[in-house]
């Protein structure tokens, strides 16, 4: 594919638009490409079969060159359509011939390959029979059917992979596909039919495939019956009577399997596979241990189990023993497919309950390699949490300045005030007034760079206010992970202690109906209104602050 960045040289020689209808120009005659199909592929001596050649561009309608057909066929005038379409701002164009073809003579013969304007066709086989001959006539083209299986050995309870290729090339009604089966085999589709179109020897094709598992039960010689179809091939009308019906039906070959019992000696649970891959992730990502967290704190574990060639109902149950130091909550395992892998994918959020030292278990499945003929074990490892009490809850509210402070100060001047007595109270009140004026101005003097930071850098609690809104955002969406992960980073020192209870209250319900066993209806609102409040408690203590010692003179 040619990229834009090529087409530098006209933008500087200001022949930019020529160059690319120059460049479009080429890319569609190289693009161009001609195809033949037929109506069928056996064909009774003097009836007339269809040839269609087709060329994704717009041709001279006498472009076609037929003389190649002169030696083994006859055939009559064309009849030729052209197409132009633009869809998105896409132009297509199309030109299309059909014609009619017989053959000679009986035999087999090959329709040339046919020239428009430099584009080739494929050469297309045609078995001409005798007339009269209607066995030999039945086309047996119209429908195909195949079926492969990915190995032929194994164990029991392996799963295998058997997928069917079906080629319909006629119209067909009431078409059908039974499953493949057999004794002591257990057959199951996989996913949705996937359907394209294919053009092979000139016919054109609707090709569908499926998959099956198929798990042996028992061990021995097993034999699988291939698939069934089955349909009415639908002919065409002759005058005003009705379409005619022909029953078709195809099956595809008897397979062997070679099923193998589980060892003798194997104990625990049985899952034979060729490969299994054990994988988890945490939230936040534990790079060492131990991890440091608060109470209250929630850490996210994503653990994922891959095997492959076993079926979803024969994935074991992941079932971890937690400490009662924590609460976890689990999702139901979500399951998926990842080729002949089966993909098993549990999350868990995990809360510490208390403050100390916290070891989450490691986790290992045990398993048959099928191709050492050896049991494995796979593993994932635990994680070690340094718990601290939760700042949000349990750390003691911002103490202001003690306003006596400056008395216990003037405590030794006024038991000096004592030995002068004729002086009177004013004297020393004068000096306490000019002590207390030159220790306010001492602090402001040193507090003045400091202010001046603070102001500067105002934008800052904006951004330490972004954390709750992520919190709100989470919440409206009814992500319990997403407000997990916000719940971490947002401070909340400075909200009341019985708001930062009623917070902790409802996220542990809104946890819990998402997690538990015996999941509960929750609704938002009230967590909602919680945050709501616990936005304008911390705008009110911030309003509350002093923006400059001045204000206080």
């Amino acid at each position: 594919m040619t990229r834009l960045t090529s087409l530098a040289p006209y933008r500087r020689t200001g022949a930019f638009l020529l160059g690319l209808v120059l460049l479009l120009a080429s890319g569609s005659a190289l693009a161009a490409s001609a195809e033949a199909t037929v109506s069928q592929n056996v064909v009774p001596v003097g009836e007339a079969f269809q040839l269609t050649v087709s060329v994704d561009d717009s041709v001279d309608n006498e472009a076609l060159d037929l003389s190649p057909l002169d030696t083994d066929f006859i055939y009559g005038r064309p009849s030729v359509s052209s197409n132009t379409s633009i869809i998105n701002g896409s132009m297509t164009r199309s030109t299309v011939w059909r014609v009619a073809v017989a053959a000679k003579k009986m035999g087999t013969f090959t329709l040339p390959s046919l020239d428009i304007e430099g584009m080739k066709t494929e050469p297309i086989t045609i078995r001409a029979v005798e007339a009269r001959d209607k066995s030999a006539a039945q086309d047996t083209e119209t429908v195909k059917l195949t079926a492969t299986l990915d190995r032929n050995a194994g164990y029991v309870g392996e799963t295998f992979n058997y997928r069917v290729r079906l080629m319909i090339g006629t119209q067909l009604d009431s078409p059908a596909l039974q499953a493949p089966f057999g004794d002591g085999l257990e057959v199951k589709q996989v996913g949705e039919d996937v359907q394209a179109e294919a053009v092979v020897n000139g016919r054109r094709y609707v090709v569908i495939s499926r998959l099956y598992q198929v798990t042996p039960a028992k061990a021995g010689q097993l034999t699988l019956e291939g698939a069934v179809f089955s349909a009415s091939e639908v002919k065409g009308r002759r005058g005003w009577g009705p379409s005619l019906g022909v029953p078709i039906a195809r099956q595809a070959e008897y397979m062997t399997l070679d099923i193998k019992e589980k060892p003798s000696d194997y104990t625990g649970l049985w899952l034979p596979t060729p490969s299994l891959e054990l994988t988890q992730s945490w939230q936040p990502d534990a790079i060492s241990e131990p991890l440091g967290i608060e109470v209250g704190e929630a850490i996210n574990r994503e653990i994922t189990l891959k095997i492959k060639n076993i079926e979803q109902s024969a994935m074991p149950d992941i079932a971890i023993d937690y400490p009662q130091s924590v609460r976890v909550y689990a999702d139901k395992p979500e399951y998926s497919r990842d080729g002949d892998y089966t993909v098993m994918t549990l999350k868990q959020v995990i809360i510490p309950r208390e403050a100390g030292t916290v070891i989450l278990p490691a986790l290992s499945i045990n398993w048959f390699n099928t191709i050492s003929g050896q049991k494995q074990t796979s593993e994932i490892a635990g994680l070690q949490l340094d718990v601290k009490p939760g700042s949000a809850v349990t750390a003691p509210l911002p103490q202001t300045p003690d306003v006596s402070a400056p008395q216990t100060v003037t405590t030794a001047p006024t038991t000096a005030a004592t030995v002068v007595k004729d002086a009177g109270i004013w004297p020393w009140a004068t000096g306490i007034f000019a002590l207390l004026w030159l220790g306010t101005l001492v602090l402001y003097v040193r507090k003045r760079p400091v202010l001046k930071v603070k102001e500067s850098a105002a934008p800052s609690r904006n951004v330490a206010e972004s954390p709750l809104q992520s919190v709100i955002e989470a919440v409206n969406a009814n992500d319990t992970v997403r407000v997990a992960a916000a719940m971490r980073v947002w401070d909340r020192s400075v909200l009341p202690d019985t708001l930062n209870a009623q917070i902790d209250e409802e996220v542990s319900a809104m946890m819990a109906s998402r997690y538990a066993p015996s999941s509960s209806v929750w609704k938002n609102t009230q967590l909602l209104a919680l945050l709501k409040k616990a936005g304008e408690e911390g705008k009110a203590k911030r309003l509350s602050r002093p923006r400059h010692l001045t204000e206080l003179l």
